[in-house]
């Protein structure tokens, strides 16, 4: 069975690309107040966030051009549930990410992670608690190393004072 609906436009899917398009722009134009400083490899602190502004923006467009010509691709349309937004995983995600920003300060940045890589995971439908711990932590203490270490940012340490 095809997933494409030919002459319909899903207001959902426009309005979706609509946000990533206006985050992306956003993200663009904050971008443009932050202080250009190079340092020795000739990369400023704007890169990366252009980088990443722009990909929102044209992830945005392609998606809301594939939703004005027949809707997105590849989305199940013939299977149940479908038409039902998942409410329980949006509310486990979405409180993974605020236990985050709740949890950074005093917890510090591994902890805090690896809680949220947790319950996204949970979100997403794992039900190995264990195994998404140990890849949370693993993923959280190598961003850690990487960030402070390789990249010399600070981060916050939390109660142990890595």
């Amino acid at each position: 069975m095809s997933t494409l609906r030919p002459n319909s436009v899903h207001i959902g899917e426009m309005m979706l690309s609509l946000v990533l398009v206006l985050i992306g722009a956003f993200v663009i134009y904050e971008t443009q107040g932050i202080a250009e400083t190079q340092g020795y490899s000739q990369v400023g602190p704007r890169l990366f966030p252009y980088i990443i502004g722009t990909g929102l923006t044209l992830c945005g467009a392609v998606l809301g051009w594939h939703a004005l010509v027949g809707g997105w691709r590849d989305v199940p349309l013939d299977q149940p549930g479908h038409d039902a937004p998942d409410w329980m995983a949006w509310a486990i995600i979405s409180g993974g990410i605020v236990l985050h920003m709740v949890l950074i300060g005093w917890a510090g940045f591994i902890i805090a992670s690896t809680l949220m890589y947790v319950l996204i995971a949970r979100g997403f439908g794992s039900t190995r608690a264990a195994r998404d711990l140990a890849v949370g932590l693993a993923l959280a203490v190598a961003a850690y190393f990487l960030f402070t270490r390789a990249l010399g940012l600070r981060l916050p340490p939390g109660p142990f004072g890595v």
